[in-house]
């Protein structure tokens, strides 16, 4: 993701180029906004004309440089949803999908062509301008959750509930990659979010590329076939790449508005200074007028006879005068009129513009019907060829399916030979490999008499036969040169895995670090299934265990612990994940302890304030506090202590989860009860309930029952101490009666153990009445769906004369 927004940022311009993100993620067939987790189940949009797919409800943040869109995606990582299974430490529960919307504003030249009847030729008044174009470009970079299979996760509650979403989403995809494969009519992208969110990026308008990640290990031989031929099918798709860009008619007429105002804004002003002109020159004719009778008065009054000679004079000057104010009283009223007419020229031209305006308005909308009419057209065309497409093809596939059996036939006997090859034992197993050989030798010869009598029928396919096995050839010599490839690459392997506490490379985490009731579930689990499976699981532990010890013996357990004491908080954390991975095999234990990783261990949780190490750490302590020697260690080593701070000074449910692990392990030794208690161990696993996490609840809960449970066996079987339960005193009574009847069936399970052997305590019959836990026992011991559950309850009820006397009083 960052690399894709470098790339974007480093080729674009900001003066014409926007860039806007948006991220968030499909959790549980619900889309939640990551840069704003209060915004949860946003809903599609779908143009009914174009078909494209928006989010209306999500953020979207314009990125500025590649710092801003940094912080933005932290943000985004932290309040995406993950989980620890069996398989991954930190298994991401939700497809993450991040939409970069690109704008890019373009101007083209194009000639209006319009002309006036009234004033002749205007064409040339919009010819050469430019009208905005913009170039519209989106990117979607999904991260998908990959599918789990129950057996080998070990899923439950809440994470069970997830898996079954991811594989129903993943499973929608296969469906439509399958449909666009076979050219089906029918492309089912509704069945999911995923795929309506998805839809251009498999046979739309988009470029895509899609990434498989495989594992050589032959554990998983089933996913890493399946993966390939999902791979295969999606790369059948075709799809047709379209530049999308547009008429920016807003920013036209926009334009066009502010020319409109420029020129009413001209004509304003020059009608103004004509106004103030005209109000000059009619001055300047009162004042002409003005002068002309006061020179008439003075004539008049003077005499005939002192002025004869004047008059002349005076009439040939009041003359000129006259003559000069008349030709500058023309030349104003010239004037005047040509700057009418310019003024009617300018309203002319005005008129002619708002007239030009709703023109273009006019033909926008029909551009719009066409561009309208031509999809619709362009729709029915592209459907009319794809169905002629898939014609041709099916008659294709049909014409080649006889040579296609005959190559099946070829490539079985080929997998068989290599198959019988790679397992062949004993001089036995190579009689038998020859029988089957010699039979697939036969089958070989049939399939080449089949080859010739239709190479004697058709010359056509004879050839194309040959060009199949031409095929075939570099294909197995491409297979080949990669089986080389492999075995360089796994030799370079083993060579970084030795090179890694000189190196500091990463270590793989292939463990889970908390384990819960290994005894029971493992004998259900057998119950359930039969002998097989027992026989499929021991061998993959063992092949695990083997792994594991290998690494241990090439690397060193002293070098990867002294890792533990580095300075690079990454290198610290790969070596907790190496550590808590030995921890949780027994035969690992002992060597860690006796190595000092305990104490390593315990100064890594004293120390540390990075919460991926806290949670790591405190999944290793959980695997080894399955031990009971190493749970009175880590008890005399403070480490209960520590684990208790940790609780109370974190808020991150899965560090939560592993260190209410860790102490319900720990509860599970009646010797350490106490010391458990004094060291604020009880108290710590009852405040963590705060999280509302179902998985922290669960585990808060199992640690009651094993705490409840070694009390009822130490004092029914061993009498070791008498007195009211130590669970009294922080309320864990109350706690348990309140969440008898939680929704999750594990976390049920564990309460009404803890409440059964809670009852069996006749110090503790007080509490019961008081706190209304008889009506909770009696319920128990009726609707509980576990039968050994009901008996149990039953006999606590039986063997506490308190408790029975007052289910007798109140029924």
């Amino acid at each position: 993701m960052l690399r894709a927004l470098e790339d974007i940022i480093g080729n674009i311009s900001t003066s014409s180029d926007t860039i806007e993100v948006s991220y968030f993620q499909l959790y549980k067939e619900s889309i939640q906004d990551l840069l704003a987790p209060e915004k949860t189940n946003i809903h599609i949009n779908e143009d009914p004309k174009t078909g494209e797919v928006s989010l209306p409800g999500a953020t979207v943040v314009k990125i500025q440089d590649l710092d801003n869109f940094l912080q933005l995606l932290q943000v985004g990582e932290g309040n995406r949803h993950a989980a620890n299974t069996k398989m991954n430490t930190e298994s991401s529960r939700s497809h993450a999908i991040l939409m970069v919307h690109i704008r890019r504003a373009v101007n083209e030249k194009v000639n209006f062509g319009i002309n006036s009847p009234e004033k002749g030729s205007r064409s040339d008044l919009f010819d050469g301008k430019d009208i905005p174009i913009v170039r519209k470009g989106k990117l979607l970079i999904v991260d998908l959750a990959g599918s789990e299979r129950i057996d080998k996760s070990g899923s439950e509650g809440l994470l069970l509930e997830e898996a079954k979403f991811i594989n129903l989403s993943l499973s929608s995809l296969g469906k439509c990659i399958n449909a666009l494969a076979e050219n089906s009519p029918h492309i089912p992208t509704r069945d999911s979010k995923l795929t309506r969110l998805l839809r251009d990026s498999f046979g739309g308008t988009a470029r895509t590329s899609l990434i498989i990640t495989i594992g050589p290990s032959a554990r998983h031989h089933a996913e890493t076939a399946s993966t390939i031929m999902f791979g295969q099918r999606a790369m059948r798709i075709v799809n047709t790449v379209k530049v999308k860009e547009e008429f920016d008619y807003e920013s036209l007429c926009r334009k066009l508005e502010n020319q409109v105002d420029n020129l009413t804004a001209d004509i304003e002003r020059q009608q103004k200074l004509r106004d103030d002109d005209k109000y000059e020159l009619e001055k300047q004719l009162r004042e002409c007028q003005e002068n002309f009778a006061e020179a008439n008065k003075i004539l008049v009054t003077r005499s005939a006879e002192q002025h004869q000679l004047e008059k002349a004079t005076y009439q040939k000057v009041l003359a000129d005068t006259t003559q000069m104010y008349e030709k500058k009283i023309a030349e104003l009223i010239k004037q005047i009129e040509d700057e009418h007419a310019r003024s009617e020229s300018v309203e002319e031209q005005l008129d002619l513009m708002k007239k030009l305006l709703s023109e273009n308005q006019k033909s926008i909308q029909n551009h719009q019907m066409e561009s309208s009419r031509h999809q619709n057209a362009l729709a029915d065309t592209t459907q009319i060829y794809e169905k002629k497409i898939a014609e041709l093809v099916k008659q294709l596939q049909d014409e080649h399916a006889r040579f296609e059996v005959a190559e099946e036939q070829l490539d079985l006997a080929k997998r068989l030979l290599t198959d019988h090859q790679k397992t062949m034992q004993g001089q036995k197993e190579i009689d038998e490999l020859e029988l089957k050989f010699q039979e697939m030798y036969q089958l070989q010869e049939n399939t080449l008499h089949e080859l010739q009598l239709l190479k004697s029928e058709n010359k056509d396919l004879l050839e194309e036969k040959a060009t199949l096995n031409e095929k075939l050839d570099s294909v197995s010599q491409r297979l080949s040169e990669e089986e080389k490839q492999r075995k360089a690459i796994e030799n370079e392997l083993v060579k970084l895995k030795r090179a890694v506490p000189e190196n500091d490379n990463d270590f793989e985490d292939k463990t889970s670090y908390a384990k819960e009731d290994i005894n029971k579930q493992s004998s259900e689990f057998g119950n359930r299934t039969g002998s097989y499976r027992s026989n499929q699981l021991r061998g993959t532990l063992s092949g695990q265990r083997a792994t594991i010890a290998k690494i241990c013996e090439e690397v060193g357990l002293q070098k990867i612990l002294q890792l533990l004491a580095s300075e690079d908080s990454d290198i610290q954390i790969h070596a907790v994940k190496v550590v808590a991975n030995l921890a949780a095999e027994d035969i690992n234990q002992k060597r860690i302890v006796d190595e000092g990783g305990l104490d390593a261990l315990l100064m890594l949780l004293h120390s540390s304030e990075n919460t991926t190490i806290l949670r790591v750490v405190s999944g290793a302590i959980a695997n080894l506090a399955m031990n009971e020697q190493n749970q009175g260690l880590i008890i005399d080593k403070r480490g209960a202590q520590l684990l208790a701070k940790i609780a109370s000074k974190t808020d991150d449910p899965q560090t939560l989860r592993m260190v209410a692990g860790a102490l319900a392990n720990l509860c599970g030794n009646e010797k350490l009860l106490l010391l458990l208690k004094e060291d604020g161990g009880v108290k710590a696993l009852l405040g963590m309930v705060r999280s509302g996490s179902s998985d922290v609840i669960a585990q808060v809960a199992r640690g009651l029952a094993n705490f409840a449970k070694c009390e009822s066996r130490g004092i029914i079987q061993a009498g070791h101490r008498t007195g009211r339960s130590l669970l009294m005193d922080d309320g864990a009574l109350a706690w348990l009666i309140a969440n008898s009847n939680t929704a999750s069936a594990s976390t049920r399970r564990h309460i009404e153990l803890a409440l059964c052997h809670l009852a069996q305590n006749e110090d503790n019959a007080n509490d019961f009445i008081s706190g209304g836990g008889v009506k909770v026992l009696f319920g128990i011991s009726e609707e509980s769906s576990r039968e050994d559950i009901r008996n149990l309850a039953k006999k606590s009820l039986r063997l506490n004369s308190s408790l029975q006397a007052e289910m007798h009083m109140q029924w």
